[in-house]
């Protein structure tokens, strides 16, 4: 008996320590999340995001010159297409010859406006003199009422030249495309001798110099978040390099209400399902890339983010 006792004793004892490491890891376990989660919240759903333009054409015309590719840099103001522009340049000639032409035009009738003018203070004096007949008098009358019209279609055609022209010159300036921002190339819509219908994209261009993250939290973390909480972030793309930012707004409507397919169910068999609401975060700091080997923040990059709230 006392032999199988002293064999038993080891298998206890073994029994014993594992249930202590066990207890032991399950507390230190514990102590980690309270330390490390405890006044946080976070989430893995969120991205890199950016102000995004859209170059695109405002005529049906054919592309002539594309001057930069993905990837490129480009500045305000700077020409990044050209659209075909010897029909608008012919129009633009139309238009100049058809302005002079009513501007001439406009001259003659002025003249004898004036003409037409003398000739009736000249009559109506001999008519008060009893020298001209009542119908002679009549006659300058009418004849000025004609010139004044002739003077005022000739100013009208004027005004719808000068009006033609600057229509033909405006299309004509919508054939040069230039950048409204200072940014990247993020997509090339089109091709040189490809034809584009108005609004159609050509270019799509991100603005670097001001990037933020678009966060997706829990419906039920919303509560703990406010405008100014520090936040740290993590990109996928630059593993251990911890970005720091803060909370800047909180998103008026979950994002499922801007979804292709609504979230509401008619048929009776709906599913409760955790919303997320998009917070939009600022990112302060980019210390640590080298923009020469080109490493920055790029729109779209993934992204991790802890956002430390005191209890609420």
């Amino acid at each position: 008996m006392e032999e199988q006792d002293v064999k038993k004793r080891p298998g206890k004892a073994r029994l014993i320590v594992f249930i202590v490491i066990v207890v032991v890891v399950a507390a230190a376990i514990v102590a980690y999340v309270r330390i490390a989660l405890t006044g946080f919240q976070a989430t893995d759903d969120a991205a890199v995001d950016g102000n995004q333009v859209v170059v695109s054409a405002q005529t049906l015309d054919r592309i002539t010159v594309m001057n930069l590719g993905e990837g490129d840099q480009v500045a305000k103001g700077q020409v990044v297409a050209q659209l075909d522009d010897s029909t608008l340049k012919a129009q633009e000639h139309q238009a100049e010859v058809n302005l002079e032409y009513a501007g001439e035009s406009a001259k003659l009738a002025q003249v004898k406006l004036d003409q037409a003018q003398t000739d009736f203070r000249r009559a109506e004096v001999q008519y008060q003199n009893r020298i001209i007949p009542q119908a002679q008098y009549d006659n300058a009358k009418v004849a000025l009422s004609a010139a004044q019209a002739e003077y005022s279609i000739a100013l009208a055609q004027t005004k719808l030249a000068k009006a033609q022209l600057a229509t033909v010159q405006t299309n004509l300036a919508y054939t040069i495309l230039t950048s409204p921002i200072n940014g990247v190339v993020a997509k090339k819509w089109t091709m040189p001798g490809d034809v584009v219908q108005p609004a159609e994209p050509i270019y799509t261009l991100y603005d670097l110099a001001k990037l933020w993250i678009e966060a997706n939290f829990k419906e039920t973390q919303i509560h703990y978040l406010k405008p100014g909480d520090p936040a740290t972030i993590t990109v996928d793309a630059f593993p251990g390099h911890v970005f720091r930012g803060k909370v800047e707004s909180i998103g008026a409507a979950t994002a499922s209400e801007f979804a292709l397919i609504p979230p509401e169910n008619g048929a009776g068999n709906f599913t409760k399902i955790t919303q997320r609401v998009p917070v939009r975060i600022s990112i302060d700091n980019q210390d640590g890339l080298d923009a020469q080997a080109g490493q920055r923040l790029l729109p779209g990059m993934s992204a991790e983010v802890k956002v430390a709230t005191p209890e609420r």
